[in-house]
């Protein structure tokens, strides 16, 4: 049964959220990865238009050394160019990852595409050619793209070949390519990254003195519970970069969840259940984690799954498909995944910012009997958009436990914060199919706040804000 047809809900349906084209959003944290095309793993042309209705404001794109210098020291970018140009033209912003190899400074290595090996590892020959090859692509591509994040994954040794990933391989790459960067262009911003949250291999490159080289940094969290250890990691990792380069920017460059649960390279997260419906619930969780943890760029890998050609690693080994699209690889339609996107794109954008505010779950005593875990556990989050209050809450179950929900709860609010709007008509919208309801049990009790009753709790966020702080479709 759908948890919204509860009869004990005082919930009306009035309409449904209007997403919002990128052209349509002047600014936003969100973004869609838009990445191998440097072993061309996808056609780009099937998803411009997709990635923009969608709302994204930034596409993550790899500028791939190998497909780029086919003739020692003839560059041809006229494929960057087209993706550049495309996405540029729908109101996205393309940032680029600079990395991997090329073939004909390496010989021998088992990827034809370059993939995972750093020029640092082959040679005086290689190394000069990277660095001219990173002044020709920056100076290429300066006034249209200014964020250059360096590497991928460097902590992983499968992207770290022919030695082993560590921090102080990784700040010496950074320091070698970042003087390049800022010197062609002054305006540009440097980043570096890393597989999960690896705090002992970004402290390791701190002490090697990357931090004055970076503008940000970002984590790649993929998991499928993705509160797990989640603040704590990133709380270490902010102390970590207060004390060696406290200007360096968060940001999560890379995530993402399958929508099948086998036959695929991302079984390492071990799906044991996944659907285009856990999928969605994934991307609204994590969207709204990574807004409540104020990560300047929020990134979901990728726009659609890669099933085009065989995936490979710097290994040379054949893999199977990435499944982790918002399209379908076989026909580039949507998946709910995609919905889901857009539904948080048209709200958490430059009109909406995460603050401070109360807000807690209540439920009367006797629903108890179905386990306490939901009312001691839940995630609420709180935000502003358009100077209304926001508040997001959910309980975090495993997704693929299939958790049916439950009905009702309370959510106690402030009315109207410090410096906000009152809270005068209040609405649930439901992220997953993008449905607003006008909640209709509301009383501030005798401590001044809001009591929204009988509401649903799900394992997905659902919002609350005033009706006048969203844009809908009758």
């Amino acid at each position: 049964m759908d948890i919204f047809t509860d009869p004990i809900l005082k919930v009306e349906a009035i309409g449904n959220l209007r997403t919002h084209h990128a052209r349509d959003i002047s600014s936003s944290p969100l973004g869609i990865g838009f990445e191998t095309l440097d072993r061309e793993m996808f056609d780009p042309e099937r998803c411009y238009d997709a990635l923009a209705a969608a709302g994204a404001k930034w596409a993550r794109c790899q500028t791939g050394w190998n497909r780029c210098e086919t003739v020692k020291g003839a560059y041809d970018f006229s494929w960057l160019d087209v993706v550049v140009d495309n996405l540029l033209e729908r109101g996205v912003q393309p940032w680029f990852n600079l990395g991997y190899g090329n073939r004909l400074y390496m010989p021998g290595i088992p990827t034809a595409t370059g993939v995972g090996c750093v020029p640092t590892g082959y040679g005086e020959e290689c190394l000069n050619a990277w660095k001219n090859f990173v002044a020709a692509i920056v100076e290429h591509f300066r006034g249209r793209v200014d964020q250059w994040e360096i590497w991928n994954e460097p902590n992983l040794d499968i992207f770290w070949q022919p030695t082993r990933a560590s921090g102080t391989n990784f700040a010496e790459l950074v320091g070698i390519t970042a003087p390049i960067i800022k010197k062609i262009d002054p305006q540009a911003k440097t980043s570096g990254c890393c597989s999960m949250i690896e705090i002992a291999f970004v402290q390791q490159a701190l002490q090697a003195g990357i931090g004055p080289h970076l503008d940000a940094f970002a984590v790649h969290p993929y998991a499928t519970l993705p509160e797990q250890d989640y603040f704590a990691r990133l709380a270490a990792l902010r102390r970590l970069f207060q004390r060696y380069a406290p200007h360096v920017k968060l940001q999560q460059g890379e995530c993402g969840y399958p929508s099948q649960p086998y036959g695929h390279q991302d079984s390492w997260l071990t799906p044991y259940f996944a659907s285009e419906t856990t999928q969605a619930k994934y991307v609204l969780r994590r969207i709204v984690l990574d807004t409540m943890a104020r990560m300047e760029r929020i990134s979901y890998f990728h726009i659609v799954d890669l099933i085009g050609r065989t995936y490979r690693l710097a290994d040379g080994k054949a893999r199977p498909p990435i499944r982790l699209g918002l399209l379908h690889g076989e026909n580039y339609t949507p998946k709910a995944a995609y919905h889901a996107f857009a539904h948080l794109a048209a709200l958490f954008d430059a009109a909406c910012r995460a603050d401070n505010y109360y807000a807690v779950l209540k439920v009367d005593w006797a629903l108890r009997q179905t386990g306490a875990l939901p009312f001691l556990a839940p995630v609420v989050g709180t935000f502003a958009r358009n100077e209304y209050p926001l508040y997001a809450y959910y309980y975090p179950e495993d997704l693929q436990r299939g958790w049916p929900g439950m009905t009702p709860v309370t959510l106690e609010v402030v009315g109207q914060p410090d410096g906000l709007r009152r809270l005068e008509h209040p609405v649930l919208i439901d992220a997953l199919s993008g449905k607003l309801y006008r909640i209709a049990d509301v009383e501030e009790n005798a401590n001044g706040y809001l009591e929204l009753r009988r509401l649903p709790l799900t394992d997905y966020p659902l919002l609350v804000t005033d009706e006048a702080a969203v844009d809908r479709v009758p």
